[in-house]
């Protein structure tokens, strides 16, 4: 278990990264704190709505090494991210400092973290033939969830109140000790390809329809949840990651990938999206997709555990007990009731999402737009509530555009995002944050930054 409470700790200390659910790896879309629904086009329409593609702004657009990083959090402050840094290096901090890490910690969104990072991507857009569009996306995904019992275990050891409800000696499960406890990753290399076109045109309204398809590579997959008396508990990584397997080379039941490639994926998987979108009146747009349908299958460098129930171990008494004391007596309780052992084949949803949108354009220079989208599962990297969010354009002039907007949902609190891009007709330049007041609040100490290097525009397709 030892694995598993490093990952808590790395999760919880991320200042950078994330995945607040959105797709980090546009800076116009992180600008807007992800509203993206009726905005996205040409490849950036890849995973979000292929509809969009019927309506591209270029005949070829592409993109090399665009991409973002966030975090977010709904439970920790500054103070307490602070602290609980200080308690990971190894300093003393007194027990109602540990009682205030405790309760802190406990919550259904500790942390929101990941990364998204497009290597390549390009559209092509032609007259009657529609959108059709490529790319290659790196992908991380996390979510981390404590409840009061785990959290307290992790900070308190001894104190934790578990021990006025339990004798030391006494077996408990992990089902019943930990529900609502989850810590989530998950890192994919994706291939992606969408097609969209025009599919009823008239007057006053157009509308589009497309599909994507993505072969997915998994390279890492970590769960350990206890919800609703079901315990899930399994790991996989790639061999890139440096994880030692050494112990159950022997056994028959597990398959071990020795780096059979540059990146030597441990699972595959096939994902499909669908999208329709609509112009009413060249200024008003609608979007509804749905993304991420399909499953992965796992293979490689499996591992899964079973809840096997524990003793809470001897209270020996002593009057100072560290943070480092009660981190190592959760990582023995948590050791002895789960035992990791080889399995053969796993299957895991993607995560499906429904996105719808509203947009409106307000004369050349605006435009603005509503999103929403909903988690259709439960599976490793989807979004653990519901996402909202208001995003705007502005063209003061015709070579500088700005962004901002407000979101929330999806793990995060409110956010204020700004984003500003330098736009010619061939090439676009851009930084942005999902929220610009996380560096000076107190009670929000995530925050994003994503950035695109080269993405280019090559002539406008002719409307038919």
């Amino acid at each position: 278990m030892k694995k598993l409470l490093m990952l808590a700790a790395a999760f919880a200390g991320v200042q950078a990264s994330a995945l607040a659910q959105t797709e980090l790896s546009s800076f116009s879309v992180v600008g807007r704190g992800g509203v993206m629904n009726t905005f996205v086009h040409d490849f950036q329409a890849i995973g979000v709505n292929p509809g969009n593609l019927g309506r591209s702004t270029s005949i070829v657009s592409f993109t090399i090494g665009e991409g973002g990083v966030g975090a977010s959090s709904q439970a920790l402050t500054k103070t307490t991210m602070k602290r609980f840094i200080e308690a990971a290096e190894g300093d003393e901090l007194t027990l109602a400092a540990r009682r205030d890490l405790a309760k802190a910690f406990t919550s259904d969104n500790v942390l929101n973290a990941g990364a998204d990072f497009n290597t390549f991507a390009i559209s092509i857009n032609l007259p009657k033939f529609g959108g059709l569009a490529f790319s290659n996306r790196q992908r991380a995904l996390s979510h981390v969830a404590f409840n009061k019992n785990f959290s307290e275990l992790l900070f308190l050891g001894q104190d934790a109140e578990l021990y006025q409800q339990y004798a030391p000696g006494q077996t408990v499960y992990v089902s019943k000790l930990f529900d609502g406890t989850e810590i989530k990753a998950s890192w994919v290399n994706e291939w992606n390809v969408a097609y969209g076109r025009k599919i009823i045109d008239l007057p006053l309204l157009n509308i589009y329809g497309g599909a994507g398809y993505r072969y997915i590579q998994g390279m890492a997959l970590y769960e350990f949840s206890s919800n609703g008396g079901e315990v899930k508990a399994y790991s996989a990584a790639s061999p890139i990651l440096d994880i030692d397997y050494d112990k159950y080379l022997n056994d028959p039941k597990f398959t071990y990938n020795d780096a059979d490639g540059l990146l030597s994926p441990v699972g595959r998987g096939h994902g499909f999206d669908i999208g329709l979108s609509a112009e009413i009146v060249k200024i008003v747009k609608v979007g509804l997709s749905v993304t991420d349908l399909g499953k992965m299958t796992w293979t490689e460098n499996l591992l899964q555990a079973q809840d096997k129930g524990f003793k809470l171990p001897e209270i020996d008494g002593s009057e100072e007990y560290s943070f480092g004391e009660a981190a190592n007596m959760a990582k023995t309780i948590i050791d002895s009731a789960l035992v990791f052992s080889p399995v053969s084949e796993l299957t895991t949803d993607l995560p499906t999402r429904l996105r719808a949108g509203v947009g409106v354009k307000i004369g050349e220079r605006v435009e603005v737009g509503i999103d929403y989208v909903r988690a259709l599962n439960n599976a490793p990297g989807n979004i653990s509530q519901d996402f909202v969010g208001l995003g705007i354009d502005v063209k003061p002039f015709s070579a500088l555009r700005l962004s901002t907007g407000v979101s929330t949902g999806a793990g995060d609190k409110i956010n204020l995002p700004v984003g500003i891009a330098i736009v010619t007709p061939v090439y676009e330049f851009g930084v942005s944050t999902r929220d610009v007041t996380a560096p000076f609040v107190e009670n929000n100490p995530g925050g994003s930054f994503a950035m695109g290097f080269l993405r280019f525009k090559i002539g406008k397709p002719k409307v038919l």
